[in-house]
């Protein structure tokens, strides 16, 4: 993910765009006061599907804006996707998850921008075809054993920033939804009920990040069945996972943040291995 540095100052007036972009979804585009896209953009439009599956749009502007995109398979459009920043803050490099659009398949969409004067940017409804996943795809389950963590039912957790951002989505084996919390920083936890006790033989933490480079976690660590806490661990990306071995077993693990660089705190995925699948 990106780590370019926000003009702090200007968060509250993108806060104001990200509203001003989600109406102008909707727009038709005769609007006189929406401006042509093309004025700020300053790279083509990419769509890619990476080794997880997770579709992503990227598109580069010649200013600080805020950008989202609309996309469906018809000219309603319909599902709206915004920069990886949850606030929505400005800067020149955008990425956005585009969830659940399939490989392969073919796609409408509308990419919209906010400037830090409220200026609204939208481009034509142009159309993308997705790529096809590269070859082997997330292969840790087949090296590591049984994912025993997906699916396990959240306890208790420090905090969630909304509810599109909650404590399951660290769990539900989709790369590209997060839980995120509201500010804990290196006060985050989350705990789980695998629902029996199990032998754990490896962990994975794989953080999110914002693009000024505030709630990346770095080292986590687990206590068991409220008694005995590993770790610190190394936290890993979704470039490296950061996978580590270790001999435990139970039931509920509480995964609690050691060091990080503050904010909005949480993971992509939060993984616990088994070499047993029962």
């Amino acid at each position: 993910m990106q780590t370019i540095p926000r003009r702090r100052s200007r968060i509250a007036l993108m806060l104001i765009g990200v509203a001003l972009i989600a109406a102008a979804c909707s727009s038709s585009g005769d609007d006189a006061s929406v401006r042509d896209f093309s004025e700020i953009q300053s790279s083509d439009f990419e769509f890619t599907v990476d080794e997880n599956g997770v579709a992503k749009m990227n598109v580069s502007t010649n200013i600080d804006a805020a950008c989202s995109i609309s996309y469906g398979e018809t000219d309603a459009l319909g599902t709206i996707g915004t920069d990886d920043d949850m606030g929505g803050a400005a800067h020149d490099d955008h990425e956005v998850i585009l969830v659940d659009a399939e490989p392969g398949k073919t796609y409408k969409f509308r990419v919209q921008g906010a400037d830090a004067e409220g200026s609204i940017y939208q481009s034509e409804i142009a159309s993308f075809t997705l790529p096809d996943a590269p070859a082997g795809g997330d292969t840790a389950a087949d090296e590591h054993g049984t994912n025993v963590a997906e699916g396990a039912s959240v306890t208790d957790v420090s905090s969630i920033f909304s509810g599109s951002w909650a404590g399951e989505n660290a769990f539900d084996g989709d790369m590209s939804t997060e839980w995120a919390t509201k500010g804990s920083g290196d006060d985050a936890y989350i705990v789980i009920d695998l629902g029996s006790a199990r032998p754990i033989t490896g962990l994975e933490f794989i953080t999110r990040t914002m693009s000024d480079g505030s709630a990346t976690t770095t080292q986590y660590t687990v206590t068991v069945d409220d008694g005995d806490t590993y770790g610190p661990f190394t936290a890993g990306d979704q470039s490296d996972t950061a996978f580590t071995e270790v001999d435990i077993v139970g039931q509920v693990l509480r995964f609690d943040v050691a060091v990080s660089t503050g904010g909005n705190t949480g993971a992509i995925e939060i993984r616990a291995f088994s070499s047993t699948d029962g």
